[in-house]
């Protein structure tokens, strides 16, 4: 419970179009892993295990856990209770920091229960708070998967969501483009650029409703020298190739209410050496 990342670098672009964020870390070695973290699931089984009630609290910034003294955009608070002799239940609680007043925000609560000591919950909800007194709620239990979306006066106003994309693919078609580019310039650096390729980098691409920026944050493996050449030359290529990408409205997710969100999307990017 207290492996907590260290953020190495944080810095912010001066251009009108990114402000980007790097780290380096030796637990999210891949998005799948970052998520286990953000869900609870790195911790889980030995929760079951001790049959043990737990309180706790991690902090992120672009999908990826830091430290509670660096700079977050997240807090989610954790909470672990044995509620019968074979079933636990996990309880989160996440919050958005406002970049201008700190204040926090409700953004999800998500509920996981578990039987007989099985990682595999048997019960999940999530519900996500939206502008307007909207909520989005998703029960899975068993094979069933719901999805709702709820007013403020909790009348249920569909059966498909309040998020555009929780009922509509992401067009991903729009961004081969952006992500040829993105191979090319990173191929460009590797064959002509000196020092050590990392195994990996995972960008945390964000589409930010209020400032009309990108928000980029970077996560790379432990032990790699940020601040290298090679670092250096692969930040300036992937900086250079999403300045050159405009934001447009499908970037952004949107309610029912036409309110937009923001939305991010996640590039890992793995060598082989």
């Amino acid at each position: 419970m207290n492996r907590l990342l260290k953020v190495l670098l944080v810095f912010t672009l001066l251009t009108s179009t990114i402000t980007m964020y790097a780290q380096k870390s030796s637990k999210t070695k891949q998005k799948s892993d970052g998520r286990d973290i953000y869900v609870g699931s790195d911790i889980i089984k030995d929760l079951l295990k001790q049959e043990k009630d737990t309180l706790f609290t991690r902090y992120y910034l672009g999908g990826f856990m830091v430290d509670s003294t660096a700079l977050w955009r997240e807090k989610v608070i954790y909470t672990g209770k044995q509620i019968a002799e074979d079933e636990y239940q996990l309880l989160t609680t996440s919050m958005l920091k406002n970049k201008e007043t700190g204040e926090l925000s409700l953004y999800i609560k998500g509920e996981k229960r578990f039987e007989k000591k099985k990682t595999k919950a048997t019960h999940i909800i999530n519900q996500k708070y939206l502008l307007d007194g909207l909520v989005e709620e998703v029960v899975h239990k068993g094979d069933t998967y719901v999805v709702k979306c709820v007013n403020a006066e909790g009348v249920v106003l569909n059966n498909k969501g309040c998020l555009r994309y929780s009922y509509t693919p992401f067009p991903e078609i729009k961004t081969h483009k952006f992500r040829a580019s993105m191979q090319d310039a990173i191929y460009n650096v590797v064959t002509k650029s000196r020092g050590t390729l990392p195994n990996y980098i995972i960008l945390s691409i964000e589409a930010d409703v209020k400032s009309k920026r990108w928000n980029l944050a970077l996560d790379f493996p432990d032990q790699y020298n940020l601040g290298s050449d090679m670092h250096t030359s692969l930040v300036a290529a992937i900086v250079h190739v999403l300045n050159n990408e405009k934001l447009e409205e499908y970037h952004y997710d949107q309610d029912i209410n036409g309110n937009y969100y923001n939305r991010t999307m996640y590039v890992p990017i793995r060598f082989k050496k």
